[in-house]
């Protein structure tokens, strides 16, 4: 009998996250410490949420939207009032289509859930106590004007964000401003059609950028980390962290920022 060589998504998930977080500085620390890898495997949930909800979406909710529509159209065709009924003014599609609209809804309040736990995480990683309270997060935005937060940031996450707020706002409607550059040419008196394979590409494309938004926070909480050890060392005389590291550490930041700049205009993504 010929074995299932079908490839486990669970399997490609997690491999994905380990290569993207040996990326991160001193990241083999986290193996040796609890609540380390409790706020690892926290952000690590959110990510194989995403995949799941992926396939909820694409596997269950639209073969049985598509179903729905298939009944509905033979009840139509049926039905001794047809022709009483404006066939024009019927479609059928438009669930599908509002289907796929609330579901970027709730993929949008997925990534919400995803950015607040990686606030928490680097935190929970560095504890840093200072007179200004600030988390690190806010710290990145005050001192760096990098707003994990900014929906704008990345293509795909500022077209989902957009999707749901002309969903919630604009009853779908592509009203809302400011528009992804793909969307500025839509008809405003037409709801957003959406594909089921697009919103599928659009959760491989997310999940592809998640393990960048971990790298560059966990870089600032460590940065942040070196920083503040030496201006609170008890030994004054003592530099726990040369300079120069530190120096290159903020180098690398930058540069990773700047990446993530680079992505609101993906030649390939056409945002």
């Amino acid at each position: 009998m010929k074995k299932n060589n079908k490839v486990n998504r669970f399997d490609v998930l997690v491999e994905s996250l380990v290569e993207a977080f040996l990326k991160v500085p001193n990241f083999d620390l986290i193996q040796h410490d609890e609540e380390a890898k409790k706020a690892f495997n926290m952000v690590s949930f959110r990510i194989a949420e995403i995949s799941s909800y992926k396939e909820l979406i694409c596997s269950h909710f639209i073969p049985a939207t598509n179903k729905a529509i298939f009944e509905n159209r033979q009840l139509f065709k049926h039905s001794k009032y047809k022709n009483f009924l404006n066939v024009k003014g019927l479609d059928f599609n438009e669930t599908l289509y509002d289907t796929v609209r609330l579901a970027y809804v709730g993929l949008f309040h997925k990534i919400e859930s995803f950015v607040n736990d990686i606030v928490k995480m680097v935190d929970m990683l560095y504890k840093i106590e200072t007179s200004t309270k600030q988390t690190i997060a806010q710290w990145a935005k005050s001192k760096y004007s990098f707003d994990i937060r900014d929906w704008q940031q990345n293509t795909i996450i500022f077209k989902i964000n957009w999707i749901c707020n002309c969903v919630k706002h604009k009853d779908g409607y592509p009203l809302k401003d400011p528009k992804p550059f793909k969307y500025r040419s839509l008809p405003e008196d037409e709801r957003i059609l959406l594909t089921p394979e697009e919103f599928k590409k659009d959760c491989e494309q997310l999940i592809k950028f998640y393990p960048s938004l971990i790298q560059v926070m966990m870089a600032f909480g460590l940065f942040r980390f070196a920083i503040d050890s030496n201006e609170k060392s008890d030994f004054p005389d003592i530099v726990l962290i040369e300079k120069d590291s530190i120096a290159k550490m903020e180098e690398k930041i930058i540069q990773m920022v700047k990446s993530l700049e680079q992505l609101k205009l993906d030649p390939v993504l056409g945002y």
